[in-house]
């Protein structure tokens, strides 16, 4: 499959040009965010409604969530759940964050939305919370 798309760019460079062919390479070589259920090295609460979760090749996420997830903050642990995910299965829209309320049992908080978290995502959250933080 890489070699297809390595000489669809050149049939670009050829058609279309220079300005075409690293449009077409740079879109091509970008993937999504895939976080897979099964190779989640850590992860951090901010706030109950934002996770920021690293797999095991250290790289960053940002789950949101579609609503509260009570003291997810003070979790030590949550579990990853999706209807009929395998160990490889990226996760995405709609599964869910577990996480157990003494007393109460399992909770499920769904998630909204997947993105990858850049150095410049992470460097503006932490602008935004030292600028909320009282001097």
């Amino acid at each position: 499959m890489r070699a297809y798309l390595f000489v669809a760019a050149i049939a670009i460079t050829v058609l279309a040009g220079p300005a075409a062919a690293q449009t077409a390479v740079s879109s091509a070589s970008v993937a999504p965010a895939c976080l897979r259920f099964g190779e989640i090295y850590s992860w951090n609460a901010v706030g109950n409604r934002t996770l920021i979760v690293e797999d095991n090749l250290h790289q960053k996420f940002k789950i949101n969530l579609m609503g509260y997830c009570p003291n997810l903050a003070f979790k030590e642990r949550v579990g990853f759940r999706s209807a009929g995910a395998m160990r490889l299965t990226c996760m995405s829209p709609g599964d869910n964050v577990v996480v157990n309320n003494m007393g109460a049992g399992f909770q499920r908080c769904p998630i909204q939305s997947i993105q990858a978290y850049t150095p410049a995502m992470q460097r503006a959250d932490e602008a935004a919370a030292a600028a909320a933080k009282p001097q």
